[in-house]
């Protein structure tokens, strides 16, 4: 991964995490300006066809997850616009494929216990809902650059 991915993948984890622990909502205006400018990236390195694969795939996942979800509980389950960033997420950084989907997976679990420890922590008490936006940011981090990351074909 070249430095021009690593920067977006910087910036706009901050502002969209930000957004999201203030608001629990992310813009629509920031994830397609994230969008466009992977789509752009990926239309000049060659790698168009395995990002939108990619992106679908984990996008139609995640939908099921969240419809699931709502099914089984009617108030908590993944929110559509986490679904949204986890679609343009994968789509510029994560590659397709089994052990790919097996390590985005397990990333995102120890992100997301990372952040429900550092909550109960913080307020005593384990919260109802949270914002996902700052643990997919750091899912897609530890499935970049930690070791387990290193197995992946980048």
């Amino acid at each position: 991964m070249h430095l021009f991915n690593s920067l977006c993948l910087l910036i706009f984890a901050l502002v969209i995490s930000i957004e999201g622990l203030r608001n629990f909502r992310i813009s629509n205006r920031v994830l397609f300006l994230y969008f466009f400018i992977l789509f752009l990236d990926s239309l000049f390195t060659g790698e168009f066809t395995q990002h939108v694969f990619s992106g679908i795939f984990f996008l139609l996942l995640f939908s099921v997850i969240h419809l699931v979800g709502r099914f089984v509980s009617h108030e908590h389950t993944i929110g559509i616009g986490d679904i949204k960033l986890i679609g343009v997420l994968t789509f510029g950084y994560v590659h397709i494929g089994f052990r790919s989907v097996e390590i985005f997976f397990i990333s995102l679990w120890l992100a997301l216990l990372a952040q429900i420890s550092l909550e109960f922590i913080r307020k005593r008490k384990f919260v109802s809902r949270i914002a996902m936006a700052p643990s997919i940011f750091l899912a897609v981090a530890l499935y970049l650059y930690a070791p387990l990351g290193l197995l992946l074909p980048q």
